[in-house]
C-alpha cells in the first residue's frame, strides 16, 4: 500500500499535514486505544508510512523508487515495441 495513500495525505503535502494526518491515525489505531488486533497491524504500519514519508531523504528517495515520470509517452510505446521485437 502507498504511504501517502495509508496516511490520507498527497506527495505534495506539507511536514506539518502529515504529521496531523499520523496523530489522528495513530490516536485512533494505537494498541493502547484500540485492542482489535487489526488495529495493532494498522498502527504498525502507519508508524512505518510516516517514518518514511516524514524524513526529506527517505520521502525523496520513496517517491523516486515508487513513482515513475513520464515526460514522453513515446517513452513508453517505444520500450514496449523494443522488446516485443527482441
Amino acid at each position: 500500500m502507498d504511504h501517502f495513500e495509508l496516511l490520507g495525505v498527497t506527495r505534495t503535502s506539507t511536514t506539518v499535514e502529515i504529521k496531523k494526518a499520523y496523530r489522528k491515525l495513530a490516536n485512533k489505531y494505537h494498541p493502547d486505544r484500540n485492542d482489535s488486533v487489526e488495529a495493532k497491524e494498522k498502527f504498525q504500519l502507519i508508524q512505518k508510512a510516516y517514518d518514511v514519508i516524514s524524513d526529506p531523504k527517505k520521502r525523496s528517495l520513496y517517491i523516486k523508487s515508487n513513482y515513475t515520470v513520464i515526460t514522453d509517452p513515446r517513452e513508453i510505446s517505444d520500450s514496449f515495441w523494443h522488446n516485443a521485437l527482441l
